[in-house]
């Protein structure tokens, strides 16, 4: 049992070194942001009906794929990091607003694999009715940000309808530039 808690000691400082897991500016003021999409968040889902895959960054690069045509948000977060956990609401709350417009979400969580059933408990309390990948690597080291090209955590992209990423936030994104992009990206014509 003293190795796991080494290990998780070990794998929190070092995703705190490479991920610098801290909120960003535009995460200080959570409570206009809930008020402003409390009417449109999901209600919560069955864990076991929870849409989770296991995969590496081939799984999702399969994900983002499968999505053509489409405006895709992506949450890279993780339940032991306490902006990512904040945020996550928001995300659902934005995929509920766009989700009939053409926006597809897709969260991908870097906890360990052990701790699927609190993913997915997690995930299935927030309403995350989206597709969701937790990550193989079962750890939070530089190989796994390097495969999935991540800086630090949380960090979220948009992807335009062709599948080009167009924006990236490291921290929580506001609210008004995110919907402002969403829109401008499901205006634009597919190709």
């Amino acid at each position: 049992m003293g190795r796991y808690w080494v290990r998780w000691g070990l794998m929190i400082i070092v995703a705190g070194a490479i991920a610098g897991c801290t909120p960003s500016p535009s995460a200080s003021s959570p409570e206009s942001e809930s008020d402003a999409h409390s009417e449109i968040a999901a209600g919560p889902i069955a864990a076991d009906k929870v849409n989770l895959v296991t995969g590496d960054e081939k799984k999702f690069a399969e994900l983002l794929a499968g999505h053509k045509g489409k405006v895709v948000f992506v949450d890279f977060w993780a339940l032991w990091c306490p902006p990512c956990v904040e945020f996550f609401p928001h995300t659902v709350a934005t995929h509920q607003k766009y989700k009939d417009q053409g926006l597809a979400t897709v969260a991908v969580n870097f906890d360990m694999l052990e701790d699927e059933p609190k993913v997915r408990e997690f995930l299935g309390k927030n309403g995350a009715e989206f597709e969701n990948l937790m990550s193989s690597y079962d750890d939070i080291s530089q190989q796994v940000a390097t495969a999935f090209e991540f800086e630090a955590l949380p960090e979220f992209r948009l992807y335009d309808r062709t599948g080009k990423l167009r924006k990236e936030w490291i921290g929580a994104p506001d609210s008004a530039e995110l919907d402002g992009l969403i829109e401008e990206l499901l205006a634009e014509k597919a190709e």
